[in-house]
């Protein structure tokens, strides 16, 4: 009688064991859709960040940027590489002795990648606000840059893609 009863709780066990794993499994294999309009957008500062997946403040993170026409940045960095791929509008971005109006013209489909601790200075040409898809793996920051020189240039104000209203930060401009 006495086996009989421990494998009756082991058969239960397992078959909780089993019943937790394919619950949590499906939890997994549960698909995720955010439209455009549905992204939370903190402002920070002329430039908006939406974070589609992670954690910005922590890392890693995937999240969208929106860089307002005319906008050019002061020099900075940021403490992790990044990916991104142009979406919409055109970018350009600089390091230290190049010339900005030299710069590669990223548009969309245009991929990049950015190097911890390089200060550049990234830009949304006029006509379109800039769209990107950014990939992290650290968080989210910028560095202001060691020759700090160049002033940023204020946002030309321009009419949103986004009808989401953007979520206010206390985080100073990046």
């Amino acid at each position: 009688m006495r086996k009989l009863t421990q494998a009756l709780a082991l058969v239960l066990v397992m078959g909780g064991v089993f019943v937790g794993g394919v619950a949590v499994g499906d939890k997994l294999k549960t698909a995720k859709f955010v439209t455009k309009d549905e992204v939370k957008w903190v402002d920070l500062g002329g430039i908006k960040l939406g974070v589609l997946s992670g954690d910005k403040d922590k890392g890693p993170y995937i999240g969208l940027m929106q860089l307002p026409a005319g906008f050019e940045s002061s020099w900075h960095s940021h403490t992790g590489d990044y990916e991104s791929v142009q979406i919409q509008g055109t970018s350009r971005h600089w390091m230290k002795g190049e010339d900005g109006a030299k710069a590669k013209k990223m548009t969309p489909g245009s991929y990049w990648w950015m190097p911890a601790n390089v200060d550049h200075i990234s830009a949304c040409d006029k006509g379109s606000d800039c769209l990107l898809a950014l990939i992290q793996k650290t968080k989210f920051d910028a560095v202001p840059g060691k020759d700090a020189a160049t002033p940023a240039k204020p946002p030309t104000p321009t009419k949103s893609a986004t009808s989401a209203t953007p979520a206010k930060s206390s985080a100073p401009p990046k």
